[in-house]
């Protein structure tokens, strides 16, 4: 009897492994057919792209992508289930169903009925957004260059002329024009190159335009091999290269033309540049005539053929042409000069500034270009010392860069270049304003970044520009030596003792020499981000820096901070985001100024020594801290920290820690219990601080360090995270799993986002508004997410003797401020609305997401 009752007790333990093996052999059958089917596809379209002006579909690209994810992740859980236990089966086994879903699923989509590729031709490139300059000259070099380019014997064009004459903005309108016909098949190119190219840089720059991954391949060689064979595969394209400083060899970068593709414009300063790359013909770009000066001159100044009614008094016109006159018909000069007038009617101002624009030009021989002595002149009449130190500022990012504006916003604020505001919101809503006038002047240009993220750029001139002011002493010196690909630090003799700022930001420098001394005696502001490559710094490096007020580290792979950090008394700001190497961080203690701490991303395992003892921190950040030891703070880590203005943190706070931070406008983390929480809303309702949040609400009594909050917050909603409750239903009673205590949830009026994850719901009607009625009435809830929770069958069960036709009371506020319902992992969703009518109404109200539901 013993014998067989342990006989099945092994039965019983071996029979969720032996399901496992099952499952996995089915898994690993779905997963060949997957493969199978990507070969395929794969074969399909490369032969197709080769021989075609066809190109793969968008969602094909993304199928393809999903399913080499999808092939990882099994080869992943083949791997754990030969190394697992019997215990650990049920999960993996519940892993294996997932994944066997979600294959079959794939391979449903992998059907595509209508096909996987579309000719290039009907999806056009985007036309850049440029200045239509106009006049005899720009367009007959247009006409000329379209000429140009209908001969098949002439594969490479070179436009060239002085800087700030015309010819980014001719190569653009070209690119615009080229747009609109069909004989390129919509593949036209604009890879901006600058001053500090290299054929890796050309190569990365085309293959990004023309999506090819070269992410996985060092070898210069086979770089232009895979270069040469997609471009090759279009059968005819124009490339345009923007801003050519050196030349170079096509083949070398892999570049088919003529009679092996297609053909390429490039723009330089130079004439010699654009015969050593090979153009078999080159255009000119001239200054504009002093008509065709004029006319873009008083556009700009709004008093332009398109203003009507805006005429400038005859005592100024006769100054302001003086103005235009002194611009040489350069564009750039004009509209800069144009910016920094527009909206002057005084005539002392316009005679001051055309005395200043001749003193300018007495600098000349100093500032090497014609028009350098009219972007100064702009500069000079800024007048205002602080929009004059934030200009000059973004002449330490890399040329071409585009610099976010909250980025840009934030690092005027550590400089101290913004005004001793009431709260944080009022100085970055000053930097804003302070980034705005210097658009309106044409200093600098309003762009966006591949994430739609609001930027501003340099034009290459400008910033030669503020790069030569900052060369002179009084104005504060600089060394920018950004983007060059840098192994090593600058020379000991560039690192004067009077230097300002130095920015080394974007290259690949691996080590500082620990036998060096680097003496900058005045030195403000250290930007070293983007270093990959670097992994220490000795002690001595912050040695002989008694002023440093900014210090960025961040994306760098910095292991520990030597303990000389600890001196640096004045440091104003210190940012190591995304230093996910760094372990140790010394003490903070003698830094009683710091204002801004940053250590998002970053490997540290217990929080550094002295925060409690930064009396003037205003900015905590600290998310995705995954190595952190524990999951509690500091004993009175927050108790004396009552400036902050911005806090993330990956630790549960209590209420009453929150209570004392009166100037706290942002937070981010978990609430320590649901008493705290309910306490936070209704300090919020008194006293409307913080005004932005994302507060994360964990029902589970142990807490692991491993869940600590890992996203980082964009500070512009107000958003709850519900995670591991049970909702009871009928008043927003909720109880946080594997407690018997219940309680009622108050939200906070204004939310905008709500996401509900692995939560049971009780309700009478098992249906989410039922749980939680209080969200109905909530007007600014935009965003609803739930995720992998149970008990769910609708989200609002209508009444049966409710007209459809009729939207029932209270449900209204929702409909009109709802935009999005994300629905992830809900197995029992049986319907949305008992009402299709209700539900087409909410549907044309706001997008809707359903995922493995």
């Amino acid at each position: 009897m013993a014998d067989m009752l342990t006989n099945l007790a092994k039965e019983r333990l071996w029979e969720p492994y032996r399901g496992l093996e099952k499952k996995i052999v089915n898994l690993k059958g779905k997963m060949e057919l997957l493969g199978s089917r990507k070969v395929d596809i794969v074969a399909t379209i490369e032969d197709a792209e080769f021989h075609s002006s066809k190109k793969r579909k968008t969602e094909v690209q993304t199928w393809l992508s999903n399913v080499n994810n999808k092939l990882e992740d099994f080869q992943s859980l083949e791997k754990e289930v030969q190394e697992c236990g019997r215990f650990d089966s049920i999960k993996l086994a519940n892993f294996a169903d997932t994944m066997i879903e979600e294959a079959e699923e794939l391979i449903k989509q992998g059907k595509f009925p209508e096909g996987v590729l579309h000719n290039v031709y009907e999806e056009k490139g985007e036309p850049l957004v440029t200045t239509n300059l106009k006049g005899q000259v720009f367009r007959q070099n247009l006409e000329n260059i379209s000429e140009i380019l209908r001969n098949d014997e002439v594969s490479i064009i070179g436009i060239y002329g002085m800087g700030g004459v015309g010819k980014t903005t001719m190569a653009m309108n070209i690119h615009n024009e080229l747009l609109q016909e069909s004989r390129f098949l919509g593949h036209i190119y604009w890879v901006t190159v600058s001053q500090d190219s290299s054929i890796q840089k050309l190569q990365n720059g085309i293959a990004e335009n023309v999506g090819l991954d070269l992410s996985c391949v060092n070898d210069e060689i086979k770089r232009a091999a895979k270069l040469f064979q997609a471009l090759k595969r279009m059968n005819t394209f124009v490339l345009i290269l923007d801003d050519v400083w050196n030349n170079f060899d096509v083949k070398k970068v892999g570049i088919p033309l003529g009679n092996d593709g297609g053909k390429m414009i490039i723009t330089s300063r130079s004439l010699e540049v654009c015969r050593r790359v090979g153009c078999q013909k080159n255009v000119k770009v001239n200054p504009l005539s002093k008509v065709e000066a004029w006319d873009l001159f008083t556009e700009k100044l709004g008093h332009g053929n398109n203003n009507e009614g805006q005429v400038i008094p005859i005592e100024i016109e006769k100054i302001a042409m003086k103005v235009a006159e002194r611009c040489a018909g350069l564009p750039l000069g004009i509209i800069t000069m144009a910016g920094c007038m527009k909206g002057v009617n005084d005539i002392f101002e316009w005679k001051d500034a055309l005395q200043e624009l001749e003193e300018s030009s007495m600098m000349q021989d100093d500032m090497k270009n014609e028009v350098f002595p009219i972007l100064h002149c702009s500069y000079t009449r800024l007048r205002d010392p602080r929009l004059q130190k934030c200009f000059l500022y973004c002449c330490l990012y890399p040329e071409d860069f585009e610099i976010p504006r909250v980025e840009l916003v934030n690092k005027f604020i550590m400089e101290g270049y913004i005004n001793a505001r009431n709260s944080r919101q009022a100085q970055i809503d000053q930097g804003h304003a302070i980034l705005n006038k210097l658009e309106n002047v044409c200093l600098l240009e309003s762009t966006e970044d591949v994430d739609e993220n609001k930027c501003v750029k340099m034009h290459d001139l400008i910033r030669e520009m503020a790069i030569k002011i900052t060369s002179h002493p009084h104005h504060g010196r600089f060394m920018v030596k950004v983007g060059m690909q840098l192994r090593k630090m600058p020379e000991l003799r560039e690192w004067s003792e009077d230097l300002d700022k130095i920015s080394l930001m974007h290259n690949c420098i691996d080590q500082i020499s620990p036998c060096e001394l680097y003496k900058c005696l005045e030195l403000t502001t250290l930007l070293l981000q983007e270093n990959r490559l670097l992994r220490e710094i000795p002690y001595s490096f912050f040695m002989f820096k008694p002023c440093l007020r900014v210090l960025d580290l961040s994306y760098t792979n910095i292991e520990k901070l030597p303990d000389s950090l600890s001196t640096l008394e004045n440091l104003n700001a210190l940012l190591l985001k995304g230093c996910g190497e760094l372990s140790f961080v010394p003490s903070l203690s003698k830094l009683k100024v710091l204002s801004e701490l940053e250590l998002t991303g970053t490997g540290i395992k217990q929080v550094p020594v002295g925060i409690p003892n930064l009396v003037k921190l205003k900015c905590l950040t600290m998310s995705g801290l995954k190595k952190l030891r524990s999951s509690e703070p500091p004993i009175d880590m927050f108790g004396s920290l009552s400036h902050l203005q911005h806090l993330m943190t990956p630790f549960s706070i209590r209420a009453m820690d929150l209570e004392r931070m009166k100037q706290l406008e942002e937070f981010g983390g978990k609430m320590f219990s649901l008493s705290d929480f309910n306490k936070f809303v209704a300090n919020r309702e008194c006293y409307g601080q913080p005004i932005f949040f994302r507060v994360t609400l964990n029902g589970l009594t142990s807490d692991c360090v491993g869940d600590l909050y890992e996203y980082p917050v964009i500070f512009s909603s107000k958003e709850v995270i519900l995670k591991d409750y049970c909702l009871k239903g009928g008043n927003n009673v909720v109880q946080p799993l594997r407690e018997q205590s219940e309680a009622v949830i108050n939200f906070p009026r204004d939310m905008q986002r709500l996401e509900v994850s692995w939560c049971d719901f009780i309700s009478s009607d098992n249906s989410f508004l039922s749980a939680l009625p209080s969200l109905i009435n909530l007007t600014d809830l935009k965003i609803v997410k739930i995720v992998s929770s149970d008990g769910i069958e609708c989200i609002l069960r209508l009444p049966s003797n409710c007209q459809e036709l009729i939207v029932p009371e209270g449900l209204g506020s929702l409909l009109k401020s709802l935009e999005n319902l994300e629905l992830y992992n809900l197995r029992i969703l049986l319907t949305l609305l008992t009402s299709n009518l209700i539900l087409k109404h909410l549907l044309r109200l706001f997008h809707m997401d359903l995922f493995q539901t």
